[in-house]
């Protein structure tokens, strides 16, 4: 897709790529997906249908290595997101599947699309992350696969706050005092890399969606009932930037960004930082901006 995507809109089982609103029954739900910079394809997908919404982030290495990784697959990790996202909501809309199986389905069916073209055992193939809420007659589901995040106020002082925290848990080497794109830099951002790429998917690493559809049964998944959640918010790593890195907010402070201005108004903050911090002095990480999704809901 060549244009900033918050321009473009898509249509599929109510598909959101752009700030939009549409009705998932009693629930509203505002959604924004965002490309590092405008003309750059978006790597993030952002979709509902009946009842459900999800927030896909495509599993990249970081500004310094993008050009260095070769996933053995033609059609990259754009075209992945876009087709786990798309087989997610189709087989999502079967509401007794519990939502590890449709996840497991989805990753089947998004394998098969490769037309056996790509080299799906290649460490490297495309991945991505996952958060999904899908909302039936008494329960509001839940699902959660590597570092993405789902924020639910169920009316306590402190929202519910859902994440897969065995990435963090991995005690990736930290870039200390080295200047961002300098060959030290690069060294640390290759060794990075190569500890995230042989953690993939192992019982002692994380588990992320790519070519395996038993990963969707690692997945952090359970449910809440319907009076517990009034609003949620679903967020691809890079639009959690204003709690961590930056500490800008609390997670209640981003939800009510959201509600109170829109998730748009996430995004455009944290981009000012972004550009305030443009050799990742501040705050150390491996991409000077990401992609970013955020998708609010008000049950």
């Amino acid at each position: 897709m060549g244009s900033d995507i918050r321009t473009s809109v898509d249509a599929y089982y109510g598909f959101v790529q752009s700030l939009t609103r549409v009705r998932l029954n009693t629930v509203k739900v505002t959604g924004v997906s965002t490309p590092t910079r405008p003309f750059k394809e978006n790597e993030d997908w952002l979709g509902s249908g009946p009842d459900m919404v999800v927030v896909l982030g495509g599993g990249g290495m970081g500004d310094a290595l993008d050009d260095d990784t070769e996933r053995h697959c033609v059609h990259g990790l754009s075209w992945y997101v876009k087709t786990l996202g798309t087989a997610l909501l189709r087989t999502g809309a079967d509401l007794a599947a519990p939502l590890p199986d449709v996840l497991a389905t989805a990753l089947a069916e998004t394998a098969s699309a490769h037309h056996g073209r790509c080299d799906l055992k290649h460490p490297e193939t495309p991945a991505a992350t996952v958060v999904v809420v899908r909302q039936n007659q008494e329960t509001v589901e839940y699902l959660i696969l590597s570092n993405a995040t789902l924020v639910v106020d169920d009316g306590s002082e402190e929202p519910i706050v859902l994440t897969d925290d065995r990435y963090a848990r991995l005690n990736l080497e930290d870039y200390g005092d080295t200047e961002y794109g300098t060959p030290p830099f690069l060294d640390i951002a290759r060794r990075r890399a190569a500890r995230l790429t042989r953690m993939r998917n192992r019982p002692d690493g994380f588990p992320i969606a790519a070519a395996d559809p038993q990963s969707a049964y690692r997945a952090v998944a359970g449910q809440l009932s319907r009076s517990q959640a009034r609003r949620a918010l679903l967020a691809s790593d890079g639009a959690t930037r204003l709690v961590s890195p930056f500490g800008q907010l609390t997670w209640l402070g981003l939800l009510n960004l959201a509600d109170s201005h829109g998730p748009e108004e996430i995004i455009t903050r944290t981009r000012k930082l972004e550009e305030s911090d443009p050799t990742a002095k501040q705050w150390r990480r491996d991409r000077v901006q990401d992609d970013a999704t955020v998708a609010f809901c008000r049950f």
